[in-house]
């Protein structure tokens, strides 16, 4: 397999959402499996991990993938006759960044590869990737964990603005660990702060996703519109760098969803012991609870259960009281009694 062949054919064929102004598309290609570890090559076919929008994909992107040779397997796999397989992966579960980990380890530890190899034998696939999956994010958790982080912090130290992580990244900051690989990295920005971005993140491909699609970012982004997505080569471990324009004045935390719920800005706004501002954990929990009609992702209802023993009093009462006023009858009430 050619993955930079096959990738340009999907993008020419499915459309590239990157591109802009196009409501579907591909948004991320990456070479996955066991089959593309040089170790393990003789295990399993070569695959790629589509990230392809929208999701589910419509019948004229199935056709488009017949057309450029592929036949569907399941709902979320097809092969080419080429000689490699093509997963469409589910956005709710995290399973990119996880499978991006475990290529981590399987290309950098011997041990590792031989492990994965002696499981895959043994019960296939599935066991393989569950038997390394410690391994893979001890691994991830060493090589990149908060690198994002910093690095980003870094860029942003000369602004003179509350800004803070949010997100999966802030419940690891919380924690005191990297939990799991995420595929991006979301930073809150006063939205009185945006005019600076351009000579904060200089060099960096700046989009504003609008209705969407992608355009390109040009100061200011009005409500409703919050999110800027910044790229850039040098940002190691994550995709991107999600950008959240955030209402914070008068010292308060206003919830985007529902600006009637708030929290104290010195409460909401947590640093870490080596100076890394991140988002409460209740407040990035109440996120994560989803919305009306859609209950909580995959890997957001596992954060939950991760982190909902090590919240304080205060916090559980917050968060109670938030998803009693949003959702009432959301199932992690019962929980936070």
């Amino acid at each position: 397999m050619n993955p930079e062949r096959a990738t340009h054919d999907l993008r020419t064929q499915l459309g590239d959402f990157l591109a802009g102004h196009r409501p579907d598309g591909v948004f991320h290609v990456q070479p996955g499996g066991p089959g593309n570890v040089p170790a393990l090559a003789d295990l399993d076919t070569p695959e790629l991990h589509l990230d392809l929008l929208p999701d589910p994909p419509t019948h004229e992107q199935r056709a488009a993938l017949t057309h450029l040779g592929y036949q569907p397997q399941t709902e979320r796999t097809w092969t080419h006759p080429g000689g490699w397989r093509l997963i469409l992966c589910d956005h709710t579960s995290g399973w990119r960044a996880e499978q991006a980990a475990l290529q981590g380890v399987l290309r950098h530890d011997p041990h590792a590869a031989r492990t994965y190899r002696a499981a895959f034998t043994a019960a296939g696939r599935d066991h393989a990737d569950h038997t390394l999956r410690p391994a893979a994010l001890t691994h991830h958790a060493r090589t990149v964990g908060l690198t994002p982080a910093r690095q980003v912090a870094r860029l942003l130290a000369p602004l003179d603005a509350p800004w803070m992580i949010a997100a999966g990244y802030a419940l690891d900051l919380h924690l005191g660990h990297t939990a799991r690989p995420h595929d991006d990295l979301d930073v809150i920005l006063p939205r009185d702060a945006q005019a600076r971005l351009p000579e904060l993140l200089p060099g960096w491909r700046l989009d504003a996703p609008i209705d969407g699609t992608y355009r390109p970012y040009t100061a200011p982004l009005d409500p409703p519109h919050h999110q800027i997505h910044a790229r850039h080569p040098d940002l190691t471990g994550v995709l991107m760098l999600d950008l959240l324009l955030t209402d914070l004045r008068g010292g308060t935390w206003h919830y985007r969803r529902d600006p009637r719920i708030t929290l104290p800005l010195d409460r909401a706004r947590k640093v870490s012991p080596e100076g890394l501002p991140y988002l409460a954990p209740e407040a990035v929990l109440l996120f994560k609870a989803g919305t009306a009609g859609r209950d909580p992702r995959g890997k957001d209802e596992q954060d939950y259960q991760r982190v909902q023993p090590t919240l304080t009093a205060e916090a559980r009462a917050w968060l109670h009281g938030a998803l009693t006023h949003t959702r009432p009858d959301h199932p992690w009430l019962t929980g936070l009694e």
